[in-house]
């Protein structure tokens, strides 16, 4: 969580002066209309002290409902100087803390906007990129130069030079060149192609 910051703290001024003027303005009515306007009052603060908690975990809801919260008291302040029928400091210091802070809100809730697209942009960007894609591709030809060709010889092994066949094991079958050697898995697979057994096949 980030720490909050001067708009944060410059909300928190502004509202105190809002939550004074309206106070004031509820107290110097009287019966039914004083009753309705505390129960606003205390349902205002609260909504004031939510929004602000949520603003404190960085949440862009928070300027939403503080928004919301600051349009209605307006509202309220319009109905209240037309029931009352005066219009002193108290609503003029509401009123106008209360645009203020309006004001602050849509600042914040355009930065918030400008900086979510950005992160979503970059969000984009990551998607599309793939690291091991790319180090796969640098690799393929390292890849193919470490692939040796292998084979599995026989249990025998004959000369293209000579009609013998030996056994692998034998001093005349390590002597046959890789070029000249001809293996097979059996001896009578050799005799089939025409050659005959060394003294080393038993």
């Amino acid at each position: 969580m980030e720490k909050p910051g001067i708009s944060f703290f410059a909300m928190n001024l502004i509202l105190l002066f809002v939550i004074i003027g309206f106070i004031l303005i509820v107290f110097d009515l009287n019966g039914l209309a004083f009753v309705f306007e505390m129960m606003i009052l205390l349902v205002f603060i609260f909504l004031l002290a939510f929004a602000m908690f949520i603003i404190y975990s960085n949440e862009k809801l928070g300027w939403t409902i503080l928004g919301s919260a600051l349009i209605l008291l307006l509202l309220d302040m319009f109905f209240i100087i037309l029931l009352a029928g005066a219009f002193e400091t108290a609503h003029i210091t509401t009123i106008f803390f209360s645009v203020i802070g309006l004001l602050v809100i849509l600042l914040n809730l355009r930065t918030a906007k400008s900086y979510e697209s950005e992160i979503e942009e970059e969000h984009k960007k990551a998607k599309n990129y793939n690291p091991y894609i790319d180090k796969m591709e640098s690799e393929e030809p390292k890849m193919e130069s470490k692939i040796e060709k292998t084979f599995v010889p026989g249990k025998f092994v004959a000369s293209k030079k000579a009609n013998k066949f030996h056994v692998a094991k034998c001093d005349w079958a390590k002597r046959i060149s890789k070029a000249n050697q001809i293996w097979f898995n059996s001896g009578e697979e050799a005799k089939s192609q025409g050659f005959e057994a060394d003294k080393c096949v038993s």
